[in-house]
């Protein structure tokens, strides 16, 4: 499963296009309503997550203003089977 986060929240996603879309969606909110959609810095993020090759994660890192730094994170979350026990057959 693909896994997104960022700031207080995960999403998982089956298909990485969902996730990649996803993604994009909440990197994007979150620059336009805390800094400057316009500036170079953001320009390039955008490019760089559009431009994002099939299948690939992805992680950006934003300072802190104040408070804990802001990080977004798309990355293939290999699943936990449950090997805490065993069982003699």
């Amino acid at each position: 499963m693909w896994l997104v986060s960022g700031i207080d929240e995960e999403h998982r996603f089956p298909q990485w296009t969902e996730a990649v879309e996803f993604y994009r969606q909440i990197v994007g909110d979150w620059v336009a309503a805390h800094g400057d959609p316009d500036a170079a810095a953001a320009r390039d993020l955008t490019t760089s997550i559009a431009d994002l090759p099939m299948g690939q994660p992805h992680q950006v890192g934003f300072p802190a203003n104040g408070g804990d730094a802001v990080r977004f994170e798309l990355t293939w979350e290999v699943p936990s089977v449950g090997m805490d026990h065993f069982t003699a057959c």
